[in-house]
């Protein structure tokens, strides 16, 4: 697999369209994972209105324009300058603001740390590995203020249609986002008693809908640029363990 760095990321969002922007913020909005997250905000802070967000790795910024629509004050911090680029013209667009820093998230700005009530990020970690895997998780930590709350979501080590495509795209040598290793819970356990992370608990999405990774009808319809109708999703109590995405939620003390 391809290694990591700016580059790699400046080309994948090169690539990339705005009707992929639009469709992946309407899918977004509309996964239990959000849903999820959504509920967890509002019982955490009572209110998105004024609480200030930083997305890390954030790429386009999906999950943050869904902040921002809710109030959040809202930061995007990427080494991609393609990436900012991109998340630029996607706040525009939908008419919301934010703040777009160019920064490594292992060397961070050190007039960011203990600034924000929640440090995020949306496929970020899983592309490191050995010490750097635990650096990552510490620089969430490190941007938020006492009582704040990291919200990670990684690929799930134990989701099994995910881990057979990576499989077969790696096998084909078609896998486009460079190293990634996924994570399990008790990973994240292990790095939070390192951290003294408290209170972690964790979401997921839809293990339902993670089968798309290895539906031939699914992948022949997004081959040939047939839209499948978007729906609320719903979940199951498994999905906190075996979905694609594991969102890892912690507090700062």
């Amino acid at each position: 697999m391809e290694k990591n760095t700016p580059e790699l990321w400046d080309g994948l969002w090169l690539k990339t369209t705005k009707e992929e922007d639009k469709r992946n913020l309407l899918n977004e909005e509309n996964t239990i994972r959000w849903q999820r997250i959504e509920s967890e905000i509002t019982y955490h802070f009572r209110k998105f209105k004024g609480l200030k967000v930083i997305e890390v790795g954030a790429g386009s910024g999906t999950n943050s324009i869904l902040f921002a629509k809710r109030g959040a004050k809202v930061t995007i911090l990427d080494y991609s300058k393609q990436a900012l680029k991109r998340s630029k013209e996607f706040f525009k667009r939908n008419n919301c603001k934010a703040e777009f820093i160019l920064a490594d998230a292992l060397k961070l700005p050190e007039n960011l740390k203990g600034k924000y009530d929640i440090a995020m990020s949306f496929g970020l970690a899983e592309h490191f590995k050995d010490t750097e895997r635990v650096k990552v998780i510490k620089s969430h930590i490190d941007l938020i203020k006492p009582k704040g709350i990291v919200l990670i979501s990684v690929p799930n080590k134990i989701n099994p249609p995910y881990r057979i495509h990576k499989f077969i795209m790696a096998a084909l040598g078609v896998w486009k986002f460079g190293e990634e290793y996924p994570f399990s819970r008790q990973e994240f356990k292990k790095i939070s008693q390192v951290l003294r992370i408290k209170k972690v608990h964790f979401l997921g999405d839809s293990l339902i809908s993670s089968f798309r990774f290895i539906n031939p009808f699914l992948l022949l319809k997004k081959k040939l640029g047939i839209k499948r109708q978007v729906k609320k999703e719903r979940g199951t109590f498994l999905d906190q363990y075996l979905s694609y995405s594991l969102v890892f939620i912690g507090e700062k003390y």
